[in-house]
């Protein structure tokens, strides 16, 4: 299912506007999208909502979503979600490379969610980790347990590959446990929401 369309490329970061302003792709999700023979692996970063009119700001309506859809149905041409992604690398082969494309990625190309074999071909190494983590401008705290949790969750809930990954995360983050700590600290909140009794 397409989920958005980049609208900007800046190297290895791109805008896409979500299809649905509602149901905008989350900090942490996997993403995809063709470039010829290729299925480019990107995770988000982050996502905003707001209007598209010039110097516009939304307002509040104080109004239930059904009541907004019944009087306000114009609302979907004045708002606008977007969200940005970075590439973690691509598919060519069933073989994941974990760099960019040798080809330049395309404006207008459409963006999907990335399937749980896609996950976990993306995410068999740490290179994803360091894809996002040396990328400037994005809040690894809240973004990394994500990845981290939505890999997990494609590999059936494997504890000892969040440990293998935490162990490289630990590196790549010089052994700083001020940022190591509250990224796991949130990841293991995640997993405990998954857990069976």
């Amino acid at each position: 299912m397409i989920v958005g369309e980049i609208i900007d490329i800046s190297f290895t970061q791109l805008t896409c506007e979500a299809r649905d302003w509602n149901n905008i792709p989350t900090p942490g999700r996997f993403i995809k999208f063709e470039l010829d023979d290729y299925k480019v692996i990107g995770c988000v970063t982050r996502y905003d909502v707001g209007s598209i009119s010039e110097g516009g700001y939304p307002r509040a309506l104080w109004k239930s979503p059904e009541e907004i859809k019944k009087y306000y149905p114009q609302i979907d041409q004045i708002l606008k979600g977007y969200f940005k992604c970075v590439v973690v690398g691509y598919i060519v082969n069933g073989k994941f490379v974990g760099c960019l494309p040798d080809k330049s990625i395309r404006l207008h190309s459409l963006v999907e969610l990335a399937t749980q074999k896609e996950i976990l071909l993306a995410t068999q190494n740490s290179l994803f980790l360091n894809s996002v983590l040396k990328t400037k401008d994005i809040d690894i705290i809240e973004v990394v347990p994500w990845m981290l949790f939505f890999a997990y969750l494609a590999r059936g809930k494997d504890y000892y590959y969040i440990e293998q990954m935490g162990k490289s995360l630990n590196a790549y983050l010089k052994y700083d446990l001020n940022l190591l700590e509250p990224i796991i600290e949130r990841l293991d909140n995640l997993i405990m929401t998954v857990q069976e009794g």
